[in-house]
């Protein structure tokens, strides 16, 4: 395995990176706590900051307690931690795949993931179950596309920019099926469209209680492996002289960026473009780094999402889907991410186009 001292960043550098992290981090908190407390203060039903206080410590109106604990906090942690795994996951398909451009669902882990959820309830009776075997489900899926993609590719695993073309191939074979699948599933299909585009409506505390051990096993493993992608960002000719054993590496990184997604898609649905957005975001404040890039993703993503979900909720537009008539549903978060991301990636695109 390589030395500390030929992985960039660490060595002179690292002091300054390190403060500067610190510093990115605490805001990125403060952010975070501050678009939680939105959250829980906006909705149908205003809350003041001292309603809210009184209901998280138990106290206050009945009403209020059950706004609260039961409808908004589950929604906004489910929020933040989905989208924490999606800009991980992105953080980690941009280093392996040298292209700044990717994230789970332009190659297809999204896609992937979702298609294993859709073939699931052709064999369930409810429209989209909420139990701990989901996560695992969506993960066959998201396996499926990464195997796809090493299948076509070949077990060296390629160039990055070639790894990234074949990745939107496999998108959007999956994305075919997805369609196809829905159109037969006749009973919830207004309940899977909606997921399918990335809602957060409903969420309670099951879908949290279903991801938060998933979070708290993969995050770790993926901070671990930073130093490691650190060194991949190097090349492979530099990284084999190294001593960093290629194909398993990127593997490994490519099968945790699958269960990061797979994670997330199974509580939320496919949110587009969180992560593309974290990661970039996260790389202009603490430097691409792996060992900052990671960890600092995760928050900005979260936050991402978190945002877009209040915004989805506050906004004016509301709709009833067919066969959910007797109910409105607000924005889904996954529209509001994309219409923030549709003109990022075009930024992105026109940035890199001697790449691309």
């Amino acid at each position: 395995m390589a030395d500390n001292k030929a992985i960039p960043g660490i060595g002179e550098r690292s002091a300054r990176h390190s403060r500067r992290f610190w510093i990115v981090t605490g805001v990125l908190l403060a952010m975070l706590t501050a678009l939680v407390l939105l959250h829980l203060a906006f909705g149908r039903t205003p809350l003041s900051l001292e309603e809210i206080m009184a209901a998280l410590s138990g106290n206050g109106q009945d009403g209020y307690r059950h706004i609260v604990w039961n409808l908004r906090l589950p929604r906004a942690l489910v929020a933040m931690t989905a989208g924490g795994l999606l800009g991980l996951a992105g953080a980690i398909l941009q280093v392996v795949m040298r292209n700044p451009l990717m994230e789970p669902g332009l190659i297809g882990v999204s896609a992937g993931a979702v298609l294993a959820v859709i073939l699931t309830m052709q064999f369930s009776s409810a429209a989209i179950p909420i139990n701990g075997r989901m996560p695992i489900v969506a993960l066959g899926g998201a396996l499926l596309s990464i195997g796809m993609l090493y299948m076509i590719n070949g077990r060296t695993g390629g160039s990055g920019p070639r790894l990234a073309l074949i990745g939107v191939l496999a998108a959007s074979v999956l994305q075919a099926a997805n369609s196809l699948l829905m159109l037969r599933q006749q009973e919830g299909l207004a309940s899977i469209l909606l997921w399918s585009f990335g809602s957060l409506n409903g969420r309670v505390w099951a879908h949290w209680n279903m991801i938060w051990p998933w979070a708290l096993a993969l995050v770790p493993c993926a901070l671990l492996m930073a130093r490691r992608a650190a060194v991949l960002q190097l090349g492979d000719e530099t990284a084999v002289g190294l001593g960093l054993p290629l194909f398993r590496t990127r593997l490994l990184l490519l099968l945790l960026a699958a269960a990061l997604t797979a994670v997330s898609v199974s509580a939320v649905g496919a949110i587009g473009f969180a992560g593309l957005i974290g990661p970039h975001i996260a790389a202009k404040l603490v430097g691409r780094h792996p060992v900052y890039l990671f960890p600092a993703s995760v928050l900005l993503a979260g936050t991402l999402l978190i945002a877009a979900d209040w915004i989805a909720g506050s906004a004016t537009l509301s709709f009833s889907l067919p066969g959910m008539e007797h109910r409105v549903t607000s924005l889904p978060a996954g529209a509001v991410t994309t219409l923030l991301g549709a003109p990022f990636f075009l930024y992105l695109l026109r940035l890199t186009k001697k790449l691309i």
